[in-house]
């Protein structure tokens, strides 16, 4: 088995690319490879809907040329599943995002659920992106964000790891949600420290999409075109250019 990790944020280096891989992998079955790339078009990072908008057609081309190329699902790995209606309107493998894949894990642990995202400028966007799951609203009752201003997720572990334990002691002891979700696939390897630390269920987004991927492979389940209708024939293109925000 054979899944494409497509990964919105421009220029990642392959080094750290298959490191996210190799610990995706400890959590998937011998047979399954997993390959990342990241966006090397478009230079953008997924920091608002804005960015969401700006990554969405190179996201939608390499979804195609994974299909094309013989992998058996696609994952988005991004908690706001950008392109990701798209996506499944242009292929018949399963693609999953890491946002919905991991609410969806949500629901079967707990009955409210609460979201750890990196920004609190963005979380009216979260707040609508509730409606975008699948699931009711009111399962995820609270989300809040951690200050990791000028903090590299990667390089100061230990720090973020205590900002996640500051920010889910309010979830649960003011919020009274059951399970946390780590609204950002940069926390990919922290969630089960945080768990300990809180005594709840805390769900990696990155593990639960490419767990939820391989599932679906595995039940040889494929995207459905009555929901998801491929677009009529007919080429795309847009024009290389830049903003300035």
């Amino acid at each position: 088995m054979r899944i494409m990790i497509i990964n919105p944020d421009y220029g990642m280096t392959r080094q750290e690319m298959d490191t996210r891989c190799q610990i995706l992998s400890e959590f998937t079955g011998n047979d399954v490879e997993l390959c990342m790339e990241c966006l090397t078009e478009t230079k953008v990072y997924v920091d608002s809907a804005f960015d969401v908008v700006m990554a969405g057609p190179e996201i939608v081309k390499r979804t195609i040329a994974a299909e094309r190329d013989g992998f058996d699902a696609v994952v988005i790995y991004c908690f706001s599943d950008p392109a990701l209606d798209a996506c499944r309107e242009a292929v018949s493998i399963p693609v999953v995002g890491g946002g919905q894949a991991s609410c969806l894990v949500s629901m079967m642990l707990g009955r409210q659920c609460g979201i750890l995202i990196t920004d609190k400028r963005r979380m009216s966007e979260k707040m609508a992106f509730r409606y975008q799951t699948g699931l009711m609203p009111d399962h995820i009752s609270s989300i809040r964000s951690v200050d990791l201003h000028h903090i590299d997720v990667w390089k100061e572990r230990e720090r973020t790891v205590e900002e996640l334990i500051g920010a889910g002691r309010k979830l649960i002891e003011t919020d009274g949600v059951q399970v946390i979700i780590l609204g950002c696939l940069s926390f990919l390897g922290l969630a089960e420290l945080v768990s300990k630390r809180l005594g709840i269920p805390v769900i990696d987004s990155a593990k639960a999409a490419v767990s939820m991927a391989e599932s679906l492979v595995r039940q040889k389940l494929f995207t459905s075109k009555a929901a998801y209708a491929t677009p009529p024939s007919g080429e795309r293109s847009w024009s290389a250019g830049s903003i300035q925000m």
